[in-house]
């Protein structure tokens, strides 16, 4: 953490509570809370309560899960850069030609975070996941176009620093050859990554400027060919490209 004195640390650490809630348990105990953020049990509970008095979180049995009240702390950003109102027309109205759901995101420190997704209904993939979510840079299509998307020195060291679980037997662990497949991506202007994390699944990516990105996934079966592949990718920049233009 930063030793800058204009800084609130006891504010950084509670903000850093509230990140270790990501819904994966649902709920947290005290001591899980404290072995995430790495805080002892005694700062981890003044911490925890403080949230519940405010709030952000509530006791359930011996666990604490967020509020609906967090919501309301995106609610900002969100208008501001015209998620409903410009962003998510778009995502539907490409997601309707193309037949499935097309995600939008940005990166979070060395996650792609999931920011809207069209609200198609019956696509034939679909993870679970919502707004909010964060899914894994270096094993993602959405993760290596936003890696694509920064300066190559700090991909580089987003790559070397990055968690590289291998979530699938496909999953490409060496650092080195991540790094040169963002190179690769950069270049080409477009990410396909198959089964790296999830099995079966291919992903495909866009850039959205240099900061966000749409994605697409598709059961390999569906996607294997260049013939599809190519219509996903083609689908996805012009998706891409009209963000752009309304933003």
């Amino acid at each position: 953490m930063s030793q800058n004195r204009d800084i609130a640390t006891t504010f950084a650490k509670g903000l850093e509570v509230m990140r270790v809630f990501d819904g994966s348990p649902p709920g947290l105990s005290l001591a899980e809370v404290a072995r995430r953020t790495g805080l002892d049990r005694a700062a981890a509970r003044r911490l925890v309560l403080t949230l519940v008095e405010c709030g952000y979180l509530v006791k359930n049995g011996r666990d604490f899960v967020q509020t609906a009240k967090v919501l309301g702390l995106a609610g900002g950003y969100l208008q501001a850069r015209g998620i409903g109102a410009r962003v998510q027309p778009v995502l539907d109205r490409h997601a309707a030609r193309l037949g499935a759901a097309i995600t939008y995101a940005v990166r979070e420190g060395d996650r792609a975070l999931l920011v809207a997704q069209s609200t198609l209904q019956d696509s034939p993939v679909s993870f679970g996941f919502t707004m909010g979510s964060g899914l894994p840079m270096l094993h993602t299509a959405l993760g290596r176009m936003l890696l694509a998307g920064l300066e190559p020195e700090t991909a580089s060291d987003l790559v070397h620093q990055a968690p590289c679980p291998a979530h699938t037997p496909k999953s490409e662990v060496r650092r080195d050859v991540i790094a040169q497949t963002v190179a690769r991506i950069r270049s080409q202007g477009f990410a396909v990554v198959d089964s790296e994390f999830e099995a079966g699944i291919i992903g495909f990516s866009a850039p959205v400027g240099c900061t966000a990105v749409v994605g697409a996934s598709a059961a390999r079966g569906i996607a294997a060919t260049d013939a599809m592949a190519d219509r996903y990718i083609g689908a996805l920049q012009a998706c891409a490209a009209e963000l752009v233009a309304v933003q």
